[in-house]
């Protein structure tokens, strides 16, 4: 009996351990705690988890009445187009398309959705707006002194042009529902009123810009084609140049005709009655969730003292 014993441990001894990736302990009923010794453990010591529950509501209620409200208010638009004159338009330019490409002219009636939108999110429109506005003390208050009309702080720190812009750029958003073409120009800030007119002001200013820019490029355009025409006496040469000054002289009244030139406003902004941030209720539930879980911790490093106490006072008689 004794030798089959033997052999017993010597096989198993010799046999692979089935442990390969992870080494298992025993677990002890004083290392185990279950969910029903938890929920004793919770309730015996519950107003140490209501109160620092409470005290996590509390103090986010402070801080939710301590920061500074934030208004948000929208613009919704659309890309401005007129068919019934962009019809005759497009006729002249895919006549004259050649000729054009050659004098290097462009006969696109209306303008480009994408170019506008990337104009209105620009470094250069929005630096433009900021500094014809006079934006810089309102976005920066805290540094301004309006008594005497200069910064509060050193020539260093004042704000330079590129912290307008990211800042401004983090208060203003431009969206594009891709589905429908509609798009919208959300602004974001302390004061209400001021968020409604400067979201109405970017799309007159934008609208304005590109306008300001097609009227430009028009007069450039027939210019050089009136320059063109006094030395060309071929009547076919001639004729093409006559039709491209008609659809240049159509893209500028167009331009000078339509003041939503861009963007065509369908919805306005308003001044916002209700603040979009901070959320109250939202915070106070925040601070009360992250209360309780911290207050169960507590709980539970609590009990961890009390059993290594009385490990130390039974090994330690």
């Amino acid at each position: 009996m004794s030798d089959m014993i033997a052999r017993t441990d010597r096989n198993q001894g010799n046999a692979p351990s089935r442990e390969y990736a992870f080494h298992v302990y025993p677990l002890t009923d004083a290392d185990e705690i279950r969910l029903s010794e938890l929920w004793r453990l919770l309730w015996r010591r519950k107003w140490v988890v209501l109160s620092i529950a409470a005290g996590g509501g509390v103090l986010a209620l402070v801080a939710a009445l301590l920061i500074t409200p934030v208004y948000r208010t929208e613009v919704l638009m659309a890309p401005s187009a007129d068919s019934s004159s962009a019809g005759g338009l497009s006729a002249l330019a895919g006549q004259f398309a050649d000729v054009a490409a050659l004098a290097g002219i462009n006969l696109a009636a209306g303008n480009s959705t994408a170019e506008a939108i990337a104009t209105l999110r620009s470094r250069a429109f929005t630096g433009r707006f900021i500094r014809e506005r006079g934006l810089m003390p309102v976005l920066f208050a805290d540094d301004w002194d309006e008594n005497r009309r200069t910064w509060r702080v050193g020539s260093e720190d004042v704000p330079t042009t590129e912290d307008a812009y990211r800042l401004f750029d983090s208060i203003r958003s431009v969206d594009e529902d891709l589905s429908t073409g509609l798009i919208t120009v959300t602004v974001a800030w302390t004061d209400p009123k001021l968020a409604a007119d400067w979201a109405n002001a970017l799309v007159d200013d934008v609208n304005e810009q590109l306008r300001d820019r097609a009227i430009l490029a028009s007069r450039k355009n027939l210019e050089f084609l009136n320059a063109e025409l006094r030395t060309v006496g071929e009547i076919e040469v001639r004729t093409a140049i006559y039709g491209l000054i008609e659809a240049e002289m159509t893209n500028a009244m167009f331009a000078t005709a339509r003041s939503e030139y861009a963007f065509k406003v369908i919805d306005p902004a308003v001044v916002p009655e209700k603040k979009h941030w901070p959320n109250r209720l939202l915070l106070v539930l925040i601070g009360l969730s992250a209360g309780t879980v911290i207050g169960v911790l507590v709980v539970a490093a609590l009990r961890s003292a009390d059993g290594a106490q009385k490990s130390r006072a039974t090994s330690h008689p």
